[in-house]
């Protein structure tokens, strides 16, 4: 059965310096697929300290939404474990172009040679990593190049809408996904930052209409109001399920897919 773990939620640069929440990144395993989505600082840690352990030796890909620090520090330790210490070449490297090119590229081109391929997200395009077939979603977010995803899977279709600026269309790319992950950092909107609010995620929620959502990458003003809290409100209003991710929780594929859901009795 498949499963999602959030091994960080921390969100923008306060949380993430302070450790407040760990900065780790997502594991996911659909299928027989293992994806690792975001490894920001500490995610080799959180990887090993996980129980059980998790080996970044059966990875088949890792995933970068964009550049930013919070999002991608650990990636080549991660692409180099992936390749057992760079002595096996294996594995996939999904990102986007300026993750590879330009004045900043955040992944070492030494580290390039591991990987079995590299390929970088184009909005309209689509991937396939095992089982599991990625579609990336252009976001607005700075001036980095940022996606998010929609994953195809065996248990059904799973997004990570990862850090963005709402734009009224941003949930039709998102439509028939069962599970939405959600980066949340602000509890209140605020014009001038590039990222979800509360009030903007749960309006993404109501279109989508998921069963199951998740909110993750906290800031420092959905901390002090309760993530759990305001999680649970969220859902009561919109009549979907709707929880805040801690750090470490796993979700069965079983509590999103409505092949695996448990019959009801009649």
């Amino acid at each position: 059965m498949g499963y999602v773990k959030f091994l960080g939620t921390a969100g923008a640069r306060f949380v993430v310096a302070r450790q407040l929440r760990f900065s780790a990144g997502t594991w996911i395993e659909l299928g027989e697929t293992r994806l690792l989505l975001d490894p920001g600082p500490g995610t080799l840690l959180r990887l090993r300290k996980s129980r059980p352990p998790l080996d970044p030796l059966k990875l088949d890909a890792i995933l970068l939404s964009h550049t930013h620090l919070d999002h991608s520090t650990d990636v080549n330790i991660l692409v180099e474990a992936m390749a057992d210490g760079g002595y096996r070449r294996r594995g996939a490297l999904l990102a986007p172009a300026d993750a590879l090119e330009g004045d900043d590229p955040v992944v070492l081109r030494y580290v390039r040679p591991f990987l079995e391929r590299i390929e970088t997200w184009q909005a309209g395009g689509e991937h396939r990593v095992g089982e599991v077939k990625i579609r990336p979603v252009a976001h607005r977010h700075g001036n980095v190049e940022a996606y998010g995803l929609v994953v195809d899977s065996p248990e059904g279709r799973v997004g990570f809408i990862t850090d963005t600026r709402f734009s009224p269309d941003l949930a039709s790319h998102y439509a028939g996904c069962a599970l939405l992950v959600l980066n949340v950092v602000l509890k209140d909107w605020k014009p001038d930052v590039d990222h979800l609010a509360l009030p903007q995620a749960g309006e993404i929620i109501a279109a989508v209409g998921p069963r199951l959502a998740v909110l993750t990458h906290f800031g420092t003003t959905m901390l002090r109001g309760n993530p759990r809290q305001l999680a649970l409100g969220l859902g009561e209003r919109l009549g979907i399920p709707v929880v805040a991710a801690a750090d470490g929780l796993t979700l069965d594929a079983a509590g999103w897919a409505p092949a695996l859901a448990v019959p009801t009795a009649e």
